[in-house]
């Protein structure tokens, strides 16, 4: 068997949702059907609707790696509703690169689980598998080399690409800094894809490539960085830090014009609290949810003006068990949804307007270890959802398909609304 086929033989398992949707929901995303149509013709030649499907899990969840040590995982979803979902790990033989994929409907990984070397066993880090074509993704990484003791720029982005089939054989495309780490990578203008990684050591910057072949730029930061992000908003591309060991400082906020970063610039009203922020590029613009700046913790929105974020508006999750990470993403229906680890729990939101929630919860029966929950959508609200928890041996890793709860009424709004 190969080692492919070997992890592609995934278990899985069966988990149900712990809670209903947070707002009464008569209509959910995707409630027309499995496909979102209408139902049959009844004998008058109306059209009857097919049976409301609850939101929340869909169906078995897989195990798509045990007894593994991860070291990143992203997922996206293509126009045909194919999810592909990406990860690196390591079982024991060092750090390698796996994608499953999953066509609408899947049970299990089209083909089994495809997997290729990392470059880099020991320090392969901060995957991203993003859309670069119908029906293709490609993974982006980064990993030392030899070169990485010698120099500054010694450590290399690497990437291999799938178009449903199994993983190209990985190539590294550009320099990186020595022992810095990949905090992002995003599709821009013409396709090229954009990366963003820590310098290491006690320094106040980023280093931004925008695209491989294109030579890399150093944005200075006020501060230390914890965690980067990058979107585009139309062709201006967005960046958003936080400061790395604080719990009470605000996000920062900077975009490129005309060649040029701006100074990072704080958002009012919010901070890290310990929680990740998550960052995403909608039809109507980009968005933010971070941590509202007072002892709720509640997850706040906001929306990039062309210049910087407005003011935060509360999303409507009033869980007394604040969110401690955020996934957010977007899909060609407008919506903006999120994911996060809420104490045992992984917490979905869908936000059709992109600004308020409605939620279901499941719990993970375990305790949240490896990975951060990964999220990704489609135009109808179903979806796929990853997350990793603890075990004996290393960790686990699971993805379970998902309907997302749709938001009737009025979900809890800040006075901002």
């Amino acid at each position: 068997m190969t080692a492919a086929a070997a992890i592609g033989a995934a278990a899985v398992v069966s988990i149900t949702a712990a809670c209903a949707p947070t707002a009464a929901t008569t209509n959910p995303a995707g409630s027309a059907g499995s496909s979102g149509q209408a139902g049959p013709a009844g004998n008058n030649g109306e059209q009857t609707a097919a049976p409301a499907i609850k939101p929340g899990l869909t169906g078995k969840a897989i195990v798509l790696a045990t007894h593994a040590s991860f070291s990143g995982d992203d997922a996206v979803t293509d126009a045909s509703g194919t999810a592909y979902i990406g990860w690196i790990a390591d079982s024991g033989h060092g750090r390698k690169v796996n994608l499953c994929v999953l066509p609408r409907g899947a049970k299990a990984c089209m083909g089994g689980v495809s997997q290729v070397d990392s470059l880099g066993d020991s320090s392969a880090f901060g995957l991203r598998v993003l859309l670069t074509g119908p029906h293709t993704v490609t993974l982006v990484w980064q990993h030392t080399t030899a070169a990485s003791e010698n120099g500054p720029e010694g450590d290399e982005i690497a990437t291999t690409t799938s178009s449903g089939g199994p993983l190209t054989a990985p190539q590294d495309v550009a320099t990186a800094p020595s022992f810095g780490t990949m905090s992002d990578a995003a599709v821009g203008p013409q396709g090229t894809i954009w990366v963003v990684s820590e310098v290491a050591g006690d320094k106040h910057a980023l280093q931004i490539r925008p695209g491989f072949s294109n030579a890399p730029v150093t944005v200075s930061t006020p501060y230390l960085v914890g965690y980067a992000q990058l979107r585009f908003a139309g062709t201006t591309p967005v960046l958003v830090i936080d400061k790395d060991g604080s719990i009470s400082s605000p996000v920062s906020a900077a975009s490129q014009h005309g060649g040029s970063w701006s100074t990072f610039s704080p958002v009012a009203s919010t901070s890290t609290a310990d929680a990740n922020f998550g960052l995403a590029s909608t039809p109507s613009g980009v968005r933010l949810i971070a941590t509202v700046n007072n002892a709720s913790y509640q997850p706040v929105v906001a929306r990039w003006t062309g210049s910087a974020f407005g003011s935060p508006t509360l999303t409507g999750d009033t869980n007394s068990c604040a969110p401690t990470s955020h996934d957010p993403v977007s899909d060609a229906s407008g919506r903006l949804a999120d994911v996060s680890m809420e104490c045992g729990e992984v917490a979905i939101a869908n936000l059709p307007d992109a600004l308020h929630a409605d939620l279901f919860r499941f719990p993970v029966h375990g305790t949240f270890a490896g990975t951060l929950p990964q999220l990704t959508t489609t135009p109808s609200g179903r979806g796929w959802v990853t997350w990793s928890i603890e075990t004996p041996t290393n960790d686990e890793l699971f993805a379970a398909p998902l309907l997302l709860p749709g938001l009737v009424g009025s979900a809890t709004k800040s006075s901002g609304g």
